[in-house]
C-alpha cells in the first residue's frame, strides 16, 4: 500500500463568522492511500492546543509510509488493528493517526463499492442536521452572522472570558433555532453557576466546557446545581478519558482529529452510551473529507457540530453539502467526496 501526502492551507470564507481576531489561514494535512489501483483519503487538522504543527504530522505520517507498504486491509477489524499498531511509528501526534485511519476506512468502503457509513454501520449516511459558529464578534458584525444564520435549526455561540451575556440575547431575540453556548475552557475565575442560570433563562440548551481540564473537579457540583447541562471537549479527548466523564459532565464532543480518527471515535461513541452520556460530533476548521468521516459519527450523536468545511473558501474536497445547517451526503463510495485536481501533486 502506497502513502503519500501534502499540506494545504485553507482560507476562512468569512473570517467574521468565525470570530474577531481569526487567523487568516489553517493548514491542514492530507493523505492518500492506493492498492489494486484504489485511492483512499485522509485528513488531520492539527492544533496547537494539543501541540501539533502540520510538519509534525506530515513528518510522522511519511515514517510510517514504508511500515504500511505490503500490508493487507480487507477486514474492518484489520482497519483497526492497524490503528493500533501504526501508534508507536505516529505517537504522541492523534493527527497524523487520524488522517491515516480515515485513508484506510475510505479505501476499504471503495474497495466494496459502499460508503464507509456502511462499511462502519451497517446503513446508508442520511443527512445530519448540524450547529453552524457564531464567533466572538463586534456588535456590527454579530448583527450580520444573526441575518445569515437566522432561519438555521442550531446555532451554537462562542464566549470567552467576558462572557457577554448580551450578546446571547440579541441572537435569541432574533432566532427559532436551538441554542447552544460554548465557553473554550475561558470561564475559570468567574461564576460559572450565575452565568448557568443566566443563559437557562435565555433558552440555551446546553453549556459546552465551561472551565479548563486542570479544573475537571469542580463539575461534578455545578453539573448538579446548574439548570443547564455541561458538555465537555478539551477535557474529553481519547477513549480513555470517557468513563472519567461521568458525574462530571451531561456529555462529550468527539472529534476525529483529536482523539485519532474514526476508529476510536466509534469506541468512544459505545462507551459513550455505556455510560449514559450524550454525545455530540464536532469538528474544527477541516475540509469535506474530515467533516464526511464525523458524519458517520454523528449518524449516532444527538447533537453534530459539523460546519468546519462551511467555514472555508476553498475546500479542497467535493462532495457532501452544507446548506441551512443542513449536511447531506455526496454521491459515491467510501467518505463520499473527492479532492479537487493537483492536491497531491508533486
Amino acid at each position: 500500500m502506497k502513502l503519500t501526502t501534502a499540506i494545504r492551507a485553507l482560507h476562512p470564507r468569512a473570517v467574521f463568522r468565525i470570530s474577531r481576531g481569526a487567523r487568516a489561514e489553517v493548514r491542514n494535512v492530507f493523505v492518500q492511500v492506493e492498492q489494486d489501483g484504489i485511492v483512499g483519503h485522509g485528513e488531520a487538522s492539527p492544533n496547537a492546543f494539543y501541540g501539533e504543527t502540520p510538519e509534525d504530522v506530515n513528518s510522522k505520517l511519511l515514517r510510517a509510509a514504508d511500515w504500511l507498504r505490503g500490508r493487507e486491509m480487507r477486514e474492518v477489524k484489520e482497519i483497526e488493528q492497524t490503528w493500533r499498531e501504526a501508534w508507536p511509528l505516529l505517537e504522541p501526534s492523534r493527527g497524523a493517526q487520524c488522517a491515516l485511519d480515515l485513508a484506510l476506512w475510505d479505501w476499504a468502503a471503495k474497495r466494496r463499492r459502499i460508503t464507509v457509513c456502511e462499511l462502519a454501520l451497517g446503513e446508508k449516511p442520511r443527512p445530519v442536521a448540524s450547529f453552524a459558529t457564531i464567533g466572538i464578534s463586534t456588535r456590527e458584525e454579530l448583527e450580520e452572522k444573526i441575518e445569515e444564520l437566522k432561519t438555521f435549526p442550531f446555532i451554537k455561540i462562542k464566549m470567552d472570558a467576558t462572557a457577554d451575556i448580551e450578546a446571547v440575547r440579541r441572537i435569541r431575540a432574533r432566532t427559532s433555532a436551538r441554542l447552544a453556548v460554548d465557553a473554550n475552557a475561558a470561564w475559570g475565575g468567574l461564576n460559572v453557576l450565575t452565568l448557568a442560570r443566566e443563559l437557562a433563562e435565555i433558552g440555551i440548551e446546553f453549556i459546552e466546557q465551561p472551565l479548563p481540564p486542570s479544573e475537571d473537579d469542580c463539575m461534578p457540583q455545578l453539573q448538579a446545581e446548574s439548570p443547564i447541562p455541561f458538555l465537555s471537549d478539551e477535557s474529553c479527548v481519547a477513549t480513555g478519558d470517557v468513563a472519567r466523564m461521568a458525574g462530571r459532565f451531561w456529555g462529550f464532543n468527539i472529534k476525529l482529529v483529536k482523539c485519532g480518527g474514526l476508529t476510536p471515535a466509534l469506541e468512544m461513541l459505545r462507551l459513550g452510551r455505556e455510560h449514559g452520556l450524550r454525545t455530540m460530533a464536532g469538528c474544527m476548521l477541516e475540509s469535506s473529507a474530515l467533516i464526511a468521516a464525523g458524519a458517520v459519527v454523528a449518524q449516532r450523536t444527538e447533537f453534530a457540530d459539523l460546519d468546519g468545511a462551511w467555514l472555508i473558501g476553498d475546500d479542497p474536497f467535493e462532495g457532501w453539502i452544507f446548506s441551512q445547517g443542513r449536511l447531506t451526503a455526496g454521491d459515491g463510495d467510501g467518505l463520499g467526496c473527492a479532492p479537487v485536481d493537483g492536491l497531491f501533486a508533486g
